[in-house]
C-alpha cells in the first residue's frame, strides 16, 4: 500500500515485485500499482453514487441538488477495459529507457541541462532512447465520454509519488506518473508551454512558470525546459486534450506542434496520448510521422454507443437514479425513446434523463414520460438538435458538416427549472400564509359573531349553524356588521315561517303574573292601578318628581349668581 504524503495526491513510493522481466530494478515502474485484470479495472473505475428512496419525498429544491448526483454515474464498458491496458503498457514502455539508475537517461538529462543553459533546443540527442512504445490517439465525437473515461482510469495510478530510498540507497526523486494538458485555443506552442509550467507548480508547489514562462522567454528555451522537466520529474504520460484546437492557429503552428511531441517521444521517450474531436482528424493525419507516432497502440475511434447490449446495460444502471415522487419502471418504449433523443452518446443521454426529472419535478407531474423526454431535449438541447437530426439521418454528408457539439450548461437548464419550482413555492407558501390568516380572522369574527347574536336570544344551536353559513359566502371586503345583519335576517326569517310553541308558565315566577296580582288588589281597595302603586311605594307621584326638578334649577340659578 502507498501512503499519502504531505502534497494533494502524494504518496510515498512502495515498490512490488514484478513479474515482468523488462520492468524490473526500476524504480519508476516498480513504484506503479500492479497491473489490473479486467475484473479488477471494471470493479474500481465504476461509479454508482449513493441512493436513498426516502429521497422522492424532500421538497422540490433538496431533489434538484439530488438530481446532480447522476454526473458521476459511470458505467465502464469494453473500450475503458481497452483503455486502460493501453495506457497501463504506454507508462511502462515509455519507463523502459528512462531508469533514473541508468547511466543513459542520466547523461540525458544532463545534455538537456546543458542546453538549456545555452538557450538551445536540441531535436536530437546524443544518448537517443530506445524506442520502446509511444501513445496513441482518441477521436470521438464530444460527449461521447473521452475524458470522463481518461479521468476514471488516471484515478488508478496516483499522480505523484515520493521516492526517498530505494534498496538502501538515497533516492530523492519526485514522479510524476501522468500529467494532463489542455491544447491552447490558438493552437500555439508557447500556451503549451506556458499550460505545463503552470501545471507543475500546481502539483509540486514550484515556481516555473515565472521562471521559465515569462515574457522576452524564446520558444526554444522553452520548449528546451519542458523537455528537461519531462525527464527531471519523471513525467509517465502526457495527455493533449482538446487537440481539434490545433487546426485554428493560423500561423503553423499546428505543424510546429506535432514535430515537438514527436521529438518528446522520440528523444526522451514520453508516451503522449492526444484526444479530440472529429474536428482534430485532420489536423493529425496532415503529419504523417505523428499518425504514425500516435497510432503507436493503434488509434481509438470513439463513436456513439450502439443499441444493443451495452446500452442496455448503461440504461438499466441510470434508471435506478430516480427522484419524482413516482418511480417509472423501465420499459423499451422508454428505452428507446432516450437513445433516439441522444442517439447513444453518453453524456446526452445522462442529460436528457436528469432534465425529465427536472422538468417533472417542476411542472408537479413528478413521475418520467416518454413525453417528458422528449419535451426535455427538445427545450434544453437546442444546440445539439442539427447534430442530432443529421446523426438520425445516417447521410455520412450530413454528419460531416458537424465536427463538433456544443457542449451543454446544465447549470443554466437547471436554473430555468429552478426560477419555476422557486416561483411555486413562494406562491404555496403566500396561499399558506394567506389561509392561515383568514382562518385567524374567520375564527375571530366567528366568535364575535356568535357571542353577540347569543346576547339577542337566539337559539345556540341556530346560531352556531348559522354562522359558520354566513362565513363561507362572506366577501373578503365585507365588514363584522354585515355578517351580523346577515345572520339576523336569517335567524328572524327562521323564527317567522316556524310555528309558534305555547310556553307552559309556572304561577307566580314571571314578572307579568306579579303585575296582576297587583291589579286584582288594587281593584279590591277600590283605587286606580297608579294609586295602588304610589300608596305601595312602586312609583312617585307626578308633582313630587316635579318639585325635585324645580328645587334643584332654583338651587344652581342662586350658585350662579
Amino acid at each position: 500500500m502507498q501512503r499519502e504524503n504531505d502534497r494533494e495526491g502524494m504518496v510515498d513510493a512502495v515498490y512490488s515485485e514484478q513479474v515482468v522481466q523488462d520492468y524490473v530494478h526500476n524504480p519508476l515502474i516498480e513504484a506503479l500499482p500492479p497491473i489490473f485484470r479486467e475484473s479488477d479495472v471494471s470493479e474500481r473505475i465504476s461509479v454508482f453514487p449513493s441512493y436513498d428512496e426516502q429521497e422522492r419525498t424532500l421538497n422540490p429544491s433538496y431533489r434538484l441538488h439530488c438530481v446532480q448526483r447522476l454526473f458521476q454515474y459511470f458505467q465502464p464498458f469494453e473500450k475503458h477495459l481497452d483503455l486502460e491496458q493501453r495506457i497501463s503498457r504506454a507508462i511502462r514502455q515509455g519507463y523502459i529507457h528512462r531508469n533514473p539508475f541508468g547511466k543513459e537517461e542520466v547523461m540525458r538529462v544532463h545534455e538537456s541541462y546543458q542546453a538549456m543553459k545555452q538557450g538551445k533546443y536540441i531535436n536530437t540527442y546524443k544518448n537517443q532512447t530506445k524506442k520502446a512504445a509511444s501513445g496513441f490517439t482518441i477521436i470521438g465525437l464530444s460527449g461521447i465520454g473521452k475524458t470522463t473515461a481518461l479521468e476514471r482510469v488516471l484515478s488508478l495510478y496516483p499522480q505523484l509519488i515520493k521516492h526517498q530510498q530505494y534498496f538502501e540507497k538515497p533516492f530523492i526523486f519526485t514522479q510524476i506518473s501522468w500529467m494532463k494538458l489542455d491544447c491552447p485555443f490558438d493552437g500555439s506552442l508557447k500556451g503549451l508551454c506556458i499550460s505545463f509550467f503552470s501545471e507543475l507548480d500546481r502539483l509540486l508547489g514550484s515556481n516555473y512558470l515565472n521562471k521559465f514562462g515569462g515574457n522576452g522567454k524564446t520558444l526554444d528555451l522553452m520548449l528546451q525546459r519542458m523537455t528537461h522537466l519531462s525527464s527531471l520529474h519523471g513525467i509517465g504520460l502526457l495527455i493533449i486534450d482538446e487537440v481539434q484546437h490545433l487546426s485554428m492557429s493560423k500561423s503553423g503552428g499546428a505543424n510546429k506542434m506535432l514535430n515537438f511531441f514527436v521529438t518528446l517521444v522520440n528523444t526522451i521517450g514520453v508516451p503522449v496520448v492526444m484526444v479530440g474531436t472529429n474536428k482534430a482528424i485532420s489536423v493529425l493525419q496532415s503529419e504523417f510521422r505523428q499518425a504514425r507516432r500516435g497510432s503507436g497502440q493503434g488509434d481509438m475511434v470513439w463513436s456513439q454507443v450502439p443499441q444493443d447490449d451495452t446500452w442496455e446495460l448503461f440504461v438499466g444502471g441510470l434508471w435506478d437514479y430516480q427522484w419524482t415522487h413516482q418511480y417509472t419502471s423501465l420499459d423499451k418504449e422508454l428505452s428507446d425513446t432516450l437513445y433516439e433523443e441522444s442517439q447513444g452518446i453518453l453524456d446526452i443521454a445522462i442529460k436528457v434523463f436528469m432534465l425529465s426529472q427536472v422538468k417533472a419535478i417542476s411542472n408537479g407531474e413528478e413521475k418520467i414520460t416518454k413525453k417528458g423526454m422528449v419535451s426535455a431535449a427538445k427545450d434544453s438541447l437546442k444546440f445539439v438538435q442539427p447534430m442530432l437530426k443529421a446523426m438520425k439521418s445516417g447521410v455520412p454528408s450530413e454528419i460531416a458538416k458537424y465536427e463538433d457539439i456544443k457542449p451543454i450548461d446544465m447549470d443554466e437548464e437547471i436554473e430555468k427549472y429552478k426560477a419555476s419550482i422557486d416561483l411555486q413555492e413562494q406562491i404555496r407558501i403566500q396561499k399558506k400564509i394567506q389561509n392561515q390568516k383568514r382562518e385567524k380572522k374567520e375564527l375571530s369574527l366567528e366568535e364575535s359573531m356568535t357571542l353577540q347574536l347569543l346576547s339577542m336570544d337566539f337559539d345556540s344551536k341556530d346560531v352556531e349553524r348559522v354562522v359558520k353559513k354566513v362565513l363561507k359566502t362572506l366577501a373578503e371586503d365585507e365588514s363584522k356588521k354585515i355578517a351580523i345583519k346577515k345572520a339576523m335576517d336569517i335567524l328572524l326569517h327562521e323564527d317567522t315561517e316556524r310555528k309558534p310553541e305555547k310556553k307552559k308558565v309556572k304561577k307566580g315566577t314571571t314578572t307579568e303574573s306579579l303585575l296582576v296580582k297587583q291589579m286584582e288588589k288594587a281593584r279590591k281597595g277600590k283605587l286606580s292601578v297608579h294609586e295602588w302603586f304610589f300608596k305601595q311605594g312602586i312609583v312617585k307621584s307626578s308633582l313630587e318628581g316635579f318639585e325635585e326638578e324645580e328645587d334643584h334649577a332654583a338651587l344652581v340659578s342662586n350658585s350662579i349668581s
